[in-house]
């Protein structure tokens, strides 16, 4: 082995451990001329081969730094960890993540889906096997409102290296780790408002109490219709416990003038259902919904569906997990409808 190859092995050791510490600063030409007794000129060319493959980057008067990638390839990965992968929005959804970390860091990066079929032990029995090899991230879908007992095992995650960031909010005992939410309380909150402004009294809603975003959307809907003076008794929307109780929908909506479901998943099936009997007339009442989702297109109707007109999730979420890879600092990020 060339003292050249020694030195960019010995470059390799250092740069998995400072990315195992967060440490994304290399040392100047300087200090490594010092520290392996050679000249510039041998530092120069370790430095080249270092920066052609993607371990290193440089900026004038900045120095170097590392890009995150690891000089392991088996490490250069993303794990997804969704409840649902192959339902409703999720396949389109991931396609477009994978596409995103795949195609937008300098180096391919493979990209991994697991279905924890929103059960924490097969959770934790998927962490167990990525602690044998860990990734550089983990994307993990918050499907829960009660603490993580799998937090220990992505506390271990971190130490050797990988990033845990969440979606859709964090879990109570989780608070430190990024996460990438909706504004869903602001949607529903802002929806409801403008329904009053325009008229709307008995407004009603659909909703899910799973996770912590549709949390969300149901507390933007209480406390849009209480600071508005109306009613929000628990008699003006029904909860999905898996499914919606489609005789107690009927009554809610006779009563109701407009009608708020949490996502397309439940507004497009319900609507059908009530439009088949003649309870609802979409021409006379305002009905909304979440997600602007694939079922617009397969539907013989089209409700107004809410998304993210800026920047959509997927792309956001992509762009985050590279950056939290690449060093840059680890904060939550709120997307807004």
């Amino acid at each position: 082995m060339t003292k050249t190859e020694n030195i960019t092995h010995k470059l390799h050791e250092e740069i998995s451990k400072r990315l195992i510490s967060g440490d994304m600063l290399f040392p100047t030409e300087k200090e490594l001329c010092a520290q392996y007794s050679c000249s510039r000129q041998t530092i120069r060319k370790v430095l080249l081969n270092l920066k052609e493959d993607k371990l290193i980057t440089s900026r004038q008067g900045s120095g170097y730094r590392l890009t995150g990638i690891s000089p392991d390839s088996k490490r250069n990965h993303v794990c997804l960890l969704f409840a649902r992968p192959d339902d409703y929005i999720y396949p389109s959804l991931i396609y477009d993540i994978e596409k995103g970390i795949s195609h937008g860091h300098d180096v391919p990066m493979t990209v991994s889906v697991f279905e924890t079929g929103a059960d924490f032990y097969k959770e934790r029995r998927i962490l167990k096997e990525l602690l044998k090899n860990p990734p550089l991230a983990i994307l993990a879908e918050c499907f829960s409102l009660m603490p993580n007992p799998n937090a220990d095992l992505y506390k271990e995650l971190e130490k050797n290296g990988c990033v845990p960031i969440f979606l859709y909010g964090t879990y109570r005992n989780m608070n430190s780790y990024p996460s990438i939410s909706e504004g869903a309380y602001d949607a529903v909150y802002n929806l409801i408002r403008k329904l009053v402004l325009t008229g709307h009294k008995k407004i009603c809603g659909v909703f899910k109490d799973n996770n912590p975003q549709e949390i969300s959307k149901l507390y933007g809907f209480i406390s849009a219709l209480r600071d508005n003076d109306l009613d929000f008794g628990s008699d003006r929307y029904l909860l999905a416990r898996p499914e919606v109780d489609y005789s107690a929908l009927a009554s809610l909506c006779q009563k109701s003038d407009a009608v708020i479901y949490c996502c397309d998943e439940l507004a497009y099936p319900g609507v059908r259902w009530l439009r088949e009997r003649g309870i609802i007339n979409l021409n006379d009442k305002p009905v909304y919904s979440f997600d602007n989702s694939y079922l617009s297109q397969v539907n013989s109707f089209n409700l107004p569906s809410f998304h993210h007109t800026k920047q959509p999730l997927a792309h956001a979420v992509s762009k985050r997990i590279l950056s939290i890879i690449k060093g840059q600092p680890k904060i939550s990020i709120v997307l807004p409808y």
